[in-house]
């Protein structure tokens, strides 16, 4: 009986987590503070009445949207560089050493631009204004993060792999242009698309980190996954 009401209870906050998920586009253009629960029932495309079945309040929904975010940003993780390098790796990196450090430093340049795309300036501003104990939850799971990225970026500048600089003005470069490059009216204002602003931000960034010999040129990997965000930005718009 008990591993039944599990599977229930299981099944009944799946169905919750999805049907929030829905409200997220509608979130990252226009906030929170004018949803009505209206415009809820909409965009998760179920009636009024579903609708109670699964939340009591708006309030209930911006914490479970709060929770997903909160919960897919602690699990993010980066592959931890090696402790140190042979002169013979530092001096001529091989094509293996390259492609590894570039994999993953493609993979924190995704992580900066999937928090710039999903957390976008007015969730973050209304939540503070409306829910400061959520954002105050969440603030410290994006810091957390960070953290985590400014330690990949120190020990690959301790390694003679990156240049040496501040990694947390870095990672506020990082974060201002991607919220930039993520705004239609700036990219038609200078004829840019989504797509080659992001490429040429990614290879303008990697050439700022990486000192030269350890560049690696293949963008097979950071092209697929910034043609998948611009799709989502698209059927987000």
């Amino acid at each position: 009986m008990e591993c039944e009401l599990d599977q229930k209870e299981e099944k009944r906050k799946s169905i919750r987590d999805k049907l929030v998920l829905k409200l997220l586009p509608y979130i990252q253009r226009n906030g929170i503070v004018l949803l009505k629960m209206d415009d809820v029932a909409k965009y998760m495309d179920i009636s009024k009445a579903t609708m109670y079945k699964y939340f009591v309040s708006k309030d209930e929904i911006i914490e479970c949207l709060v929770e997903q975010c909160v919960n897919y940003t602690n699990t993010q993780t980066l592959e931890e560089a090696p402790q140190k390098l042979t002169l013979e790796q530092l001096s001529h990196p091989s094509h293996e050493d390259r492609m590894n450090f570039g994999e993953t430093f493609a993979k924190a340049f995704k992580l900066s631009v999937k928090m710039a795309f999903f957390l976008t300036d007015i969730f973050l501003q209304d939540l503070k204004a409306a829910y400061p104990d959520l954002y105050a939850k969440l603030s410290e799971a994006v810091e957390q993060c960070q953290r985590k990225l400014i330690a990949y970026l120190n020990s690959g500048m301790e390694l003679g792999v990156f240049h040496r600089m501040n990694s947390g003005i870095l990672l506020i470069q990082l974060d201002v242009v991607l919220r930039k490059l993520l705004d239609p009216n700036l990219l038609m204002l200078h004829d840019m698309t989504l797509k080659q602003a992001l490429l040429d931000f990614y290879e303008a960034i990697k050439h700022q980190t990486f000192n030269e010999k350890w560049i690696h040129e293949d963008q097979s990997g950071i092209e697929s996954f910034i043609n998948q965000m611009v799709i989502k930005k698209l059927s987000h718009d």
